[in-house]
This record gives structure tokens, sequence and C-alpha cells, in this order.
């Protein structure tokens, strides 16, 4: 589709246990928030919104502000701290 960015997000153990995979890939409108990203995640992946308090997200390697307006190519990661 045209117009859409190309984001990627990587999933450390354990959070690519819950989600089944360590990678995924998200065509998404243009001026997208990370936020947005993030309840689009949650939504597909309960499992991993049931641990959103250990949830730490990374946008291209820097601590994530949930407002950042996500561009073409941007690479999300998401670590999730085993509380157990």
């Amino acid at each position: 589709m045209q117009g859409m960015i190309c984001i990627t997000v990587g999933l450390t153990d354990p959070a690519a246990d819950l989600v089944g995979n360590k990678t995924l890939e998200y065509s998404l409108i243009p001026e997208t928030q990370l936020g947005g990203l993030i309840a689009l995640l949650y939504a597909k992946y309960p499992k991993l919104a049931d641990k959103s308090a250990s949830v730490q997200i990374e946008l291209n390697g820097q601590p994530a502000d949930m407002q950042a307006e996500l561009v073409e190519g941007d690479e999300v990661v998401i670590n999730l701290q085993d509380q157990e």
C-alpha cells in the first residue's frame, strides 16, 4: 500500500515466548505514534498485555517515548523483565 511505513519490532525472551516470534514487521500509516503500535501489539497478543507492567520499550536503541512518531525503518525492541 502506497504511503505506508515499515516498522520492525524485536522481542527479547521471554516476550518472544509470549508472542511466538522474535521479530515482527508492521506496515503503518505515517505519523503513527509508538503508543499506537504498542496498543496494537497488546490487542493482538493479550499475554503480552497481561505483562505490560514489566515491559521496557526502546525505539532505535533509546528509551521510548510513547508519543514519538514512527518513521520508515524504525526499530522497536520490547524487553520483558521476568518478575517470577
